[in-house]
């Protein structure tokens, strides 16, 4: 079917394009002209078909599963898409609503384009990444080293005689401990001072995502005497959320397994595609929780909280940090554990939102 695209004199070149689309007839009423602007029409193609041919797959699933909810009048808010243009990509926001007179229903909608908008998130987002790199450098590549050094000294500590060597083993730790800290501190004071910043999204393969990191733990396998193993439902998971804060979650819990899990343990990551949602599982097979303390681990300062097996601090902080991002994003977080026998956290997080 060839559409016609029809002339709106009152909002010429708007950054605002209507459409009107009879659902029973499958036949698009009304389109602003201004599409025009947004994707070039081409001699033999069909709008529909050149635009199947321009949005990116992952996109063009989620664009009909939201066309079908909007006709059946379950769907409230909008829908973001990428096509591919000669010179770039571009991004639109659609927001369909369903209009429904009796038997028959029209589908009204807006298209917005906000390739900009996306742009900016995007630098954003970038600038984020690089600071939770440092971070994450610091919890992660440094901590672990830093805790292994204050383990060797202290045995070296118990090997020795002499009081002059004993007060220098002593002030080594001393200062390691106030490294590893001052590690803890940056990472928690960054977390506590961006709580009020709005989340910067975007969709992200979770599995490459979780992957790469668990193969930098992997790289430090050595230090950390213990396994990390990813299991998945799908080899590729799309999910849009904020990169920076998903991987603060990932962080805590994993720091958090490797803080009471002994060596030769294992710490299994588990990614499950639940259709609207995604669900993950954190475990490990370390010294659990007791069963008295499993619901007020996520309290902020929680009196759960106890020094790992190696002497780590715990200030109460991680495990709050996690639920409350996992929260930002919509999900929900439990925590199941066997004192002596392990520990996993589950969490689902909605794939967009």
């Amino acid at each position: 079917m060839e559409i016609e695209l029809q002339p709106d004199a009152a909002y010429p070149f708007g950054p605002n394009i209507h459409f009107a689309y009879q659902v029973d007839t499958a036949e698009l009423l009304y389109l602003h002209a201004d599409f025009n602007w947004v994707i070039e029409p081409q001699e033999g193609l069909e709008l529909r078909e050149l635009l199947a041919s321009k949005i990116h797959h992952e996109d063009l699933i989620e664009l009909k599963t939201t066309f079908y909810k909007a006709v059946s009048g379950l769907f409230n808010g909008s829908v973001k898409i990428k096509l591919s243009t000669p010179l770039r990509y571009r991004w639109l926001q659609v927001c369909p609503f369903i209009a429904r007179q009796l038997e028959s229903g029209i589908l009204f909608g807006n298209i917005t384009e906000i390739t900009d908008e996306i742009a900016n998130n995007e630098i954003i987002a970038r600038y984020a990444n690089k600071k939770n790199s440092i971070l994450h450098m610091l919890a992660h590549d440094l901590r672990g080293p830093l805790n292994i050094a204050k383990s060797v000294t202290k045995l070296i500590d118990g090997e020795m005689g002499k009081p002059e060597l004993h007060q220098k083993t002593q002030y080594i730790a001393g200062i390691l401990q106030q490294a590893i800290n001052l590690i803890a501190d940056l990472v928690n004071r960054e977390f506590l001072e961006t709580t009020e910043v709005v989340l910067v999204k975007k969709k992200v393969d979770i599995v490459c995502k979780l992957n790469e990191y668990l193969e930098e733990c992997r790289r430090s396998e050595d230090l950390a005497e213990r396994s990390f193993i990813l299991l998945r439902s799908h080899e590729e998971i799309f999910i849009e959320l904020d990169d920076a804060k998903f991987m603060q979650i990932v962080n805590n819990l994993v720091s958090n397994a490797l803080k009471f899990t002994a060596p030769s343990g294992e710490i299994i990551v588990k990614v499950i595609d639940a259709g609207d949602e995604v669900k993950f599982s954190f475990s490990d097979n370390g010294i659990g929780i007791p069963k008295a303390h499993i619901e007020e681990v996520f309290d902020e300062f929680t009196a759960a909280r106890r020094p790992g097996l190696n002497g780590e601090p715990t200030l109460g902080l991680g495990l709050s940090i996690v639920k409350t991002i996992v929260g930002w994003h919509g999900g929900t977080i439990w925590c199941d554990s066997e004192e002596g026998s392990g520990t996993t956290f589950h969490f689902t997080l909605p794939k967009s939102g």
